[in-house]
């Protein structure tokens, strides 16, 4: 039987030997997800394809099946020896990438990050969806609106090893700390990449603490498992579910009560600024403060100092807009 990588690679090399005759000729563009199959990374994987059609590169999308943080350096590795111009990831081990980020610059290769950092591994630049602080604020912020600011909060995360989710919940407690001082947050429990293991932690949670006001789901594949858990145990009104969803993860959730708000950004947007960012790396072009993209409505800062590329400001679903939205 072959395992999980074998069948990532696998698909790789599927999607190098697919493209047209011409494609041989165009730049590669990769992004390498923290696990496919999953609304959020298919979102970004659409607005990649849009952007390479529109910018004249080849996009390989490929990642691992499940978050494995071995797996997904693996498939990073494997793209660097088959010589890939511009290699984007969205970490799941930021203590991993440098021996490649150095694999990748001897050959001569532009190896970044995209949707999670690694900030100490000399990567070329991160394409950051929105600043943690302004993700992690908005989220505590609307959810002590409907809680209260003594309540108890549990927090369900998915890979206890991903950056971009450790981040936000740093993030999170700081800003509880700060401004909430009576706010009760647990400390975080780990879900892996498995809904159904979300949805028992929430579950479990919930009974262990009767006075449970509020959920945070930190990952995207952890947002159906709280909505579940919460309105299974007819929770809706009493416990508040929020997190870090897409519309379509969420839906069903913000309309029934309960995951009143989600917060986020444009995944397919992010994408698309994603390849964007390895044809500028390809071609060598400098980064200005301030970048017009074609194919995004507004302007994206680059701030030199910290190498990061921003798409915006986080954005607020609720019921009375979610429908607005299809990704």
């Amino acid at each position: 039987m072959l395992s999980k990588y074998a069948f990532a690679t696998a698909a790789l090399a599927t999607s190098l030997l697919s493209g047209t005759a011409g494609a041989a000729d165009k730049p590669k563009v990769a992004f390498v997800p923290q696990i496919t199959g999953i609304p959020y990374f298919n979102a970004m994987e659409e607005g990649g394809r849009r952007a390479a059609k529109d910018l004249g590169v080849e996009f390989i999308y490929t990642g691992p099946v499940d978050a494995s943080p071995i797996d997904q350096l693996q498939i990073v590795q494997n793209l660097i020896n088959q010589g890939v111009n511009a290699i984007s990831v969205s970490i799941l081990d930021a203590s991993g990438l440098s021996p490649l980020v150095e694999s990748a610059k001897a050959a001569n290769l532009k190896l970044f990050t995209s949707d999670s950092d690694a900030p100490q591994s000399g990567r070329a630049l991160y394409v950051a969806q929105a600043t943690d602080e302004g993700l992690g604020d908005t989220l505590i912020d609307e959810l002590v609106k409907r809680t209260g600011e003594d309540a108890t909060i549990g927090i369900v995360s998915g890979d206890a090893t991903a950056s971009n989710l450790n981040t936000w919940i740093g993030v999170i407690q700081a800003r509880a700390k700060a401004k909430y001082p009576k706010l009760k947050l647990l400390d975080p429990q780990f879900s892996g990449s498995s809904s159904d293991k979300a949805a028992q932690i929430a579950g479990d949670l919930m009974t262990a603490h009767p006075d449970l006001k509020g959920l945070i789901a930190v990952a995207s594949s952890t947002c159906p498992g709280v909505g579940q858990a919460i309105e299974s145990a007819n929770n809706v009104g009493k416990v508040f579910g929020t997190g870090y969803c897409s519309p379509n993860t969420a839906r069903s959730y913000i309309k029934s009560g309960a995951m009143p708000f989600t917060v986020l950004w444009d995944p397919a947007a992010l994408g698309y600024l994603t390849v964007w960012a390895g044809k500028q790396l390809i071609d060598n072009t400098p980064l200005k403060a301030s970048n017009t993209v074609p194919g995004l409505d507004k302007p994206v800062s680059y701030d030199a100092k910290t190498g990061i590329l921003l798409l915006g400001d986080p954005s607020v679903f609720t019921a009375a807009n979610v429908d607005q939205f299809k990704f």
